[in-house]
């Protein structure tokens, strides 16, 4: 996982001052990042507030673009749709932009696994050994992405979901509140997967 060292004087902003921003800023409030955000930046920001929980909404897309040409930081790009959260990750790539994996200190990511850049696991989220998720993913409150499993770029795995051992979810899928993905299964590419619904596998 990419993190950084406290004795690193890097800075982190948030792409995205809506809600999944907000929960970005909590779960690095949480991780005692607090001080090292600058802040937010969003396309939409003339009509946000001027500040969120007291960090500055700073500007749009293009004004982070500009920013990152003269001072590095990195970034949780932390905007809802899972194809324009890619979108703006593999823009801000392209330029040289670093992300941050934000991981809440009640969350629970093996040793043995693997977590992409630019992730968010809220409180309580769990990834088994042997596991892999890829950048840019939302694991959300007491989600589970099991043993073996694998998990693409840009999936949004909602709050109380479980991804079963050996399970594939394909990028950009979305796994609603306490859905289940069955041992081997499989979830194509930009799928949906209600809540509660499970998905299995027959003979698993």
């Amino acid at each position: 996982m990419q993190e950084i060292g406290l004795e690193e004087e890097m800075r982190v902003v948030i792409v995205g001052a809506g809600g999944f921003g907000r929960i970005a800023l909590d779960v690095l409030l949480a991780g005692g990042f607090g001080e090292r955000v600058l802040g937010f930046y969003d396309d939409a920001h003339a009509a946000l507030a001027a500040r969120v929980r007291g960090y500055p909404v700073l500007g749009d897309v293009e004004m982070l673009k500009s920013m990152l040409s003269v001072e590095p930081a990195h970034v949780v790009v932390a905007i809802t749709d899972n194809a324009a959260r890619l979108n703006i990750a593999n823009a801000l790539r392209r330029l040289g932009g670093q992300f941050f994996t934000a991981v809440h200190p009640l969350a629970y990511v093996s040793d043995a696994a693997t977590v992409g850049g630019g992730c968010v696991l809220a409180a309580g989220a769990v990834v088994h050994p042997d596991a892999a998720v890829g950048s840019h993913c939302f694991v959300g409150p007491g989600a589970a992405v099991d043993r073996d499993s694998e998990v693409g770029a840009g999936v949004w795995v909602s709050a109380g979901c479980v991804v079963g051992p050996g399970a594939r979810v394909g990028a950009r899928a979305v796994l609603g509140p306490n859905a289940s993905v069955g041992r081997k299964a499989e979830v194509g590419p930009g799928a949906e997967v209600e809540g509660q619904r499970h998905v299995g596998r027959e003979g698993a």
